[in-house]
């Protein structure tokens, strides 16, 4: 108690007393509070051990006889329970953890060390054993995982949080161990428990990602903070070996694990370091090779497809597809769509998440994009296509190509759905020339050559530059690279799909032929043709996927609003509308926007109409977009010189114009009727239409005579459509005034060109339909005679070959003849005195009349051949049109004079021939009767033209024109050659030839003299020889 009176905190009591009975009394506390401590202790350590068991399912009590409160099965950790057994140890806690899970994961076969902690069996007890005695060390470590979140949530565990902290650093660090040495492990792969693993929980996670996924994110987590990046290598290297074995050896498009193995590489998405190891790994071994990018794993992935890569390979797909219904096709050919669509999102997803992982990553995606495209343009030059053997060994496989179009498409999604974006697209990207991969990820610039591609029109060196950027964003990137893209995939898979359809016809038409003939080849033949026809529905499958089709249409109509803007300025923010007549001056952007991205669009319409019309629904009144890129640059060389695209743009017109209804269903395409009537520049159609049917012919570089009907083939479908309507009606009206104005001017105006061109081809087409006829009707009646029989077979087989090669060339003659003539037919209903002008009328008078002359004279036993709807031969109809034409411009005395003035084709006997042709094909009365008439006004005329020809008929030569021989009415001069000719001839030839006919010289018609003493010559002339037959 001395001692208390030294404490000086006595002094705070009242006296001693009261503070030696605080001492006494604070003793006992003391002594209360060290056994509550205890207690608590003993709780918690009781209480951890029991998470510990739940979360482990493991112990150390090897005495548990029957506990309600443990795990109903538990592994007995032996030799940690043995050597704390001097301790009296059987619980668990955080000293030993480690030591205890190292201890469980090294057993050889835990199931052996199993215990029940109940006395009585359930039915449960199967799956309790299982889970406790999990022999997988990473599936064992991922299920503790599991429990400890699990245990975590209870609220009456948050006291030990820390621990289960702990728990889960432990499992981690176990995990990493396994992965990372997994020669701990006896018997066990735990890299490929990985694989398993993680397929499983991806599986399993339909809507909310996997909560076990974490447990994968934080060894990633632990091996990055380690800087354990070669470890890292190591462990996840044999995952992408995994995968790249699955999808090179394994996998098909059919296939049932390629969502999981996707799935699996996803896991290369969460970690930017995994990021980074998953695009090292696939980089080609030759960057410059195309076919190398198919060989890594990311090609694999876009190689699956329905296409064989090789024709002569095997094609699971349409196996003998002329035995199957057309239902059965269908079914097949949805569930391909299916299959591509699934591997299409899911490569787009991958590839997407990848790029949001960081800038570098972005640039690491892109760049292998771009160089992958680069090396394969090699894909969309006309040389490919010739040598296929040597295309499938030097670049990617059509298959990849067009799920690498999917993938970039869906990247375009935000171009396509707000036209916001469009504005962000800098043209002056294709201008760049990178250096290096430093210097493509500085200014974003990832696509390569665009600077060497043939841009819309040449540049100009004397004009200002399109300025590069400092940087182009993503939105641009995406734009161009895509249109590369499409043109080395979509485009020429469409291409070879086109040449495929073609040969396809010709081996049925072959088939059709052996069948009928009896011939021994037929069981040959049609498997030839079951196989061009396997190849055929496959590529159509690939091709018609509906969603890429719809994402492609949305970009098409995205890139003909951008096309559209930037014609008019290269600031296209400004842009509120297009306009006509469009500005003088040309964009500064036009001269750097490569052909192919205008060869896209029209290559895609052309696709939609051939193959799926019934898509131009879907696009709705969006469809104006296109027809508002047709009328911008399909009449404007200044814009795009290229005239096989502009003729490309009126294809593109033509498969615009809506079918015909349907009278069963009473369906209509009012989506594309539309177009035609209300769109903003309707009244502009016909004139742009017209200038790219003349520009075909007129621009000085060689166009094949066949190409060019090609071209010309649509125009005329889109000008009889055009002229039922009235506004485009009266336009052409309008523009034929016009031409019949300005007759005479330097530059022909472009109606008095057209109707020139529409005579040209008239004349040209329908003589070599003729000819073609005559040589079929010749080779039949040498193959009925026998004499081919008495032939080798080599030669056999080349009369044959010949035979449908004149076949094939008849029918497009005379297809293309007839859309010709009844242009011409239905135009001078309503447009006559043009056709009657001096410069006109006699090449049209006798066009009709040689025509006329080879169908119902006696030249017509010449082409009569064995079938005449094979060679698509119809001459009563174009009997009827021609005689149509007649009575069209017979009011004219100009036509009529020249009609009867045709020294080469007419004859007195012609027009009887051709009423009794009218007669026999039942023509309508009234048609007859009017021809007749026609004829009479014809004989009178030709007895009076006779009279005045013997009248001239000793005409000093130096009065006739030196090309026709005719007595000139207005001589002039030619500059260059000196030579004189009537004007009118000269007029007819400068239509066709702007140059001298002598010297080809340049020429036109205001460059001429009259020659005015000559012509007072002539005409005193005639006077003199009428007044001496008068007399």
């Amino acid at each position: 108690m001395d001692d208390l009176a030294a404490n000086p905190f006595a002094q705070l009591f009242p006296d001693m007393n009261e503070a030696r009975q605080f001492v006494m009394t604070s003793a006992s506390q003391k002594q209360e509070a060290l056994e509550r401590a205890e207690a608590e202790k003993v709780r918690k350590c009781i209480q951890l051990s029991s998470l510990l068991e739940k979360v482990f399912l493991f112990t150390l009590d090897e005495e548990i006889t029957d506990d309600s409160e443990r795990p109903p099965k538990l592994v007995i950790i032996r030799e940690l329970s043995q050597s704390l057994q001097e301790g009296n140890q059987t619980w668990l806690d955080m000293k030993y953890i480690e030591q205890a899970v190292f201890e469980r994961l090294l057993l050889f076969n835990p199931m052996d060390d199993v215990i029940s902690t109940r006395r009585k069996s359930s039915s449960d007890d199967a799956r309790a054993k299982r889970l406790a005695g999990e022999g997988e060390v990473l599936r064992y470590l991922m299920q503790c995982f599991e429990r400890s979140l699990i245990v975590k949530k209870e609220t009456q565990n948050d006291e030990f949080a820390a621990e289960l902290t702990k728990c889960q650093e432990v499992m981690v660090l176990n995990a990493r161990t396994s992965l990372q040495q997994p020669e701990l492990y006896q018997g066990q792969d735990p890299r490929q428990q990985f694989i398993q693993l993680y397929q499983e929980e991806m599986g399993g996670a339909l809507e909310e990602e996997s909560k076990n996924i974490k447990f994968f994110d934080l060894i990633v987590k632990d091996m990055v903070a380690n800087e354990d990046m070669d470890v890292l290598g190591s462990v996840f290297k044999p995952v992408l070996d995994f995968a790249n074995k699955k999808f090179t050896e394994d996998f098909t498009l059919s296939s049932g694990g390629i969502t999981r193995c996707i799935d699996l590489l996803g896991f290369f998405t969460r970690h930017e370091a995994l990021a980074k190891l998953f695009m090292k790994y696939i980089q080609p071994k030759d960057w410059s090779s195309g076919k190398a990018y198919e060989r890594t794993l990311l090609g694999a992935m876009l190689s699956l497809n329905c296409i064989p890569v090789t024709e002569s390979g095997t094609n699971p797909w349409f196996d003998q597809p002329s035995n199957k219904q057309k239902r059965e096709l269908d079914i097949m050919e949805s569930n391909i769509h299916q299959m591509l669509e699934n591997l299409g999102t899911k490569l787009h997803k991958f590839l997407d998440t990848l790029i949001r992982i960081s800038p570098h990553l972005r640039h690491l995606v892109l760049s292998w994009i771009g160089k992958c495209i680069h090396a394969n343009l090699g894909r969309s030059k006309i040389w490919s296509s010739q040598m296929p053997q040597l295309f499938s060994q030097m670049f990617a496989s059509d298959g990849f190509c067009l799920n690498l179009c999917f993938v970039m498409l869906q990247f375009c999604f935000p171009i396509t759905t707000k036209e916001a974006k469009l504005v962000m697209i800098q043209p002056s990207y294709t201008t760049v020339i990178t250096t290096d991969d430093d210097h493509f990820q500085q200014i974003g610039v990832h696509s390569k050559g665009l600077n060497k591609e043939t841009c819309l029109i040449p540049l100009d060196e004397n004009k200002p530059k399109l300025e590069a950027e400092d940087h182009y964003n993503f939105i641009t990137e995406c734009f161009f690279l895509t249109h590369q893209c499409l043109n080395v995939g979509f485009r020429t898979v469409h291409g070879r799909f086109l040449k495929l359809n073609q040969s396809l016809h010709r081996i049925q038409r072959l088939y059709e032929e052996v069948r009928q003939q009896g011939d021994s080849a037929v069981r040959e033949v049609k498997s030839e043709m079951d196989k061009a026809m396997s190849i055929y529905l496959c590529i159509k499958a690939a091709l018609s996927e509906p969603h890429m089709l719809e994402k492609a249409l949305n970009f098409h109509l995205a890139t003909s609003i951008w096309l559209s803007k930037v014609s008019i300025s290269d600031d296209i923010k400004t842009v509120k509308e297009i306009t006509f007549p469009l500005p003088e001056e040309v964009p500064l952007a036009i001269p750097h926007i490569p052909e192919f991205v205008m060869g896209n669009v029209t290559d895609f319409t052309m696709f939609m109409h051939r193959f799926k019309d019934n898509l131009f629904q879907v696009a709705k009144e969006r469809l104006d977009n296109f027809m508002t890129l047709i009328l911008v640059y399909m009449g404007s060389p200044e814009r795009m010189k290229n005239p096989h695209l502009r003729a490309e743009l009126a294809e593109t017109l033509a498969a615009l114009i809506p079918p015909k209804a349907d009278t069963n269903s009473g369906q209509y395409d009012f989506i594309r009727h539309r177009l035609f009537y209300y769109h903003p520049h309707v009244k502009h159609i016909a004139e742009k239409l017209l200038h790219v049917f003349v520009s075909i012919e007129m621009t000085g570089q060689s166009v094949e005579f066949e190409q060019k009907f090609n071209y010309r083939r649509p125009m005329y479908a889109t000008i009889e459509h055009i002229w039922e309507i009235e506004t485009h009606r009266d336009t052409i009206k309008a523009m034929s005034e016009y031409a019949e104005e300005h007759i005479e001017d330097t530059d022909p105006p472009l109606f008095l060109r057209f109707i020139n061109l529409l005579i040209n081809d008239a004349i040209f087409l329908l003589d070599e339909a003729l000819s073609f006829m005559s040589q079929i009707k010749d080779k039949q009646q040498q193959k009925d005679r026998g004499e081919w029989q008495d032939f080798p077979p080599q030669r056999r087989q080349e009369e044959e070959n010949t035979l449908r090669q004149l076949t094939m060339m008849a029918r497009y003659h005379n297809q293309m003849g007839n859309h010709t003539i009844h242009s011409l037919e239905m135009i001078t209903k309503e447009i006559t005195s043009i056709f009657c002008h001096a410069s006109i009328v006699s090449r049209i008078a006798g066009m009709l009349n040689y025509f006329l002359l080879h169908l119902v004279g006696p030249k017509q036993r010449n082409f009569k051949v064995k079938d005449k709807d094979e060679v698509d031969f119809k001459p009563d109809q174009t009997v009827l049109d021609i005689v149509r034409i007649y009575m069209n411009l017979g009011d004219s005395d100009c036509f009529c004079l020249a009609v009867s003035g045709d020294g080469r084709s007419y004859s007195a006997e012609l027009f009887p021939k051709a009423i009794s042709v009218l007669q026999r094909i039942s023509a309508s009365p009234a048609i007859i009767s009017d021809f007749e008439i026609f004829q009479d006004k014809i004989t009178k005329m030709r007895v009076q033209q006779e009279e005045e020809e013997e009248m001239y008929d000793d005409a000093p030569d130096e009065y006739l024109d030196p090309i026709m021989g005719t007595l000139m009415t207005e001589p002039v001069l030619l500059p260059s050659s000196k030579n004189v000719m009537d004007k009118n001839v000269l007029a007819r030839h400068l239509l066709s030839d702007q140059s001298d006919p002598f010297n080809r010289s340049p020429l036109s018609l205001d460059m001429v003299t009259p020659a005015t003493e000559l012509k007072e010559q002539i005409q005193q002339w005639m006077a003199e020889r009428r007044q001496e037959k008068y007399k």
